[in-house]
Parts: structure tokens; C-alpha cells; sequence
């Protein structure tokens, strides 16, 4: 566990010969929160914590170790209400959706992509940190040849299509949910990416994408 910002830990976990998941920590004026937690050695801050108000989901795909942090802080776990047929572990949650104000601070942002819930979540902290589930990320699957970060390359193969949204808030550091997180510099190096049109597709998009506005979601047969 790694303090990046004043506040604000980050630990990691490998998956051996794929990628590494992210998880993060964040002490707030009024309380800490937890995000897309996975159990691991040596969380001390954690461990030590009793102010935690919420323990937070970002994706259907990152339930992770939820219950059990939810469980050991005695804190709420929040999963976004259009992923929660995707749980498998959790049986007592409160649900949130686009645009709802979540504890310490916290702002929801909807990203569907990989699956209809996914969400980035906004902290006014430190000028702005923005958490991303697994629509962007800094590790090679989503960035390869040495790009600074790039879209899922299934959910949202052309990440300028799809994410232009995430730039309308203020922040400066991103913290994907896979990979290295960019401090100082997270705004600036998305821009660049959504700019720059690239595309890092490596097969169908995902089947679940919705966009936001239900008017330009596609029509069924």
C-alpha cells in the first residue's frame, strides 16, 4: 500500500501472466472511502480506519472483495444499480446510478461500456481525482507500444466516441482500475488519448454498451 496523494492510498494486486488490479483509499472531510477493494497483505491504514463510510463498486466486474472490507469496517457496501445481476458474493447493498452523490464527496459519473453500470467516480480532493473501473486504463491490455493510457479495447474500442464526458468535470490525477495511476497529469493524457482518435480495438465491442442517453441507445429487433 502506497500513499500517491496525501490521503489517498493505492494498492495493488497481480494476476499472474494478465494484468494488475487496483484499489484505493481515499480520507475525505468527512469520512474515508474504499474503492473496488481486493484483499491483500499489509493494509494497515485500512486495518486501522474507523470513520469509513462507504466501501464502493465501480463495476459489475470489480465486486472484488467488497463484502469482505464492508464487513470488517462495518460499512456500506454501494454497487451500481444496472450491474447488480452480476454479484455474486454480495447480499446486503444500497445501489447508485449516474449523477447521484455518494459518501465522502464522491460523485458518480456513468461510463457503460464493458457492462451497463460501469462508473467512474469524482473526488473534489487534491484539485480533482477521477476512479476509473475498467473503461480506461494504464496498463498494456489498454495502452500497449508505450501509450500513456488507452480505452478497454472491447467496451470501448474508440474511447473518443464513447468517453468525451469524463473531461467535462474538473480533475488533475486518474485512477484506472488497472494499471499505473497518472498523478498530476491524469486530465491532460486523457485529453490527449481522446484527441487523438486512437483506437485500441481487439475485437467486437461488448455486447452490454448502452450509451448514457437513453434516446441514442440502439434499437432492439
Amino acid at each position: 500500500m502506497k500513499e500517491i496523494l496525501p490521503g489517498l492510498f493505492h494498492w495493488r494486486v497481480i494476476w499472474p501472466d494478465i494484468w494488475s488490479l487496483e484499489s484505493y483509499f481515499l480520507r475525505t472531510g468527512t469520512g474515508s472511502v474504499i474503492i473496488d477493494p481486493i484483499e491483500s497483505g499489509r493494509l494497515d491504514v485500512v486495518d486501522q480506519a474507523t470513520d469509513v463510510e462507504a466501501v464502493i463498486v465501480t463495476s459489475g466486474w470489480h465486486e472484488r472483495s467488497a463484502r469482505l472490507f464492508g464487513k470488517r469496517t462495518c460499512a456500506p457496501v454501494f454497487v451500481p444499480e444496472r450491474d447488480v445481476c452480476m454479484f455474486e458474493d454480495l447480499d446486503v447493498f444500497e445501489t447508485y446510478d449516474d449523477g447521484d452523490d455518494l459518501p465522502g464527496g464522491i460523485r458518480a459519473i456513468g461510463a457503460p461500456g464493458l457492462t451497463r453500470g460501469e462508473h467512474a467516480l469524482l473526488s473534489s480532493m487534491h484539485s480533482g481525482v477521477l476512479f476509473t473501473a475498467d473503461c480506461v486504463g494504464t496498463t498494456a491490455k489498454w495502452a500497449p507500444g508505450g501509450m500513456k493510457i488507452g480505452g478497454h479495447p472491447n467496451g470501448h474500442p474508440n474511447p473518443s466516441a464513447t468517453l468525451s464526458h469524463l473531461l467535462e468535470p474538473e480533475f488533475s490525477h486518474l485512477c484506472p482500475g488497472h494499471g499505473n495511476p497518472l498523478i498530476g497529469n491524469g486530465k491532460a493524457e486523457l485529453a490527449k488519448l481522446l484527441e487523438s482518435g486512437v483506437s485500441t480495438s481487439s475485437g467486437r465491442p461488448a455486447v452490454t454498451y448502452f450509451p448514457l442517453d437513453p434516446a441514442q441507445q440502439p434499437s432492439t429487433p
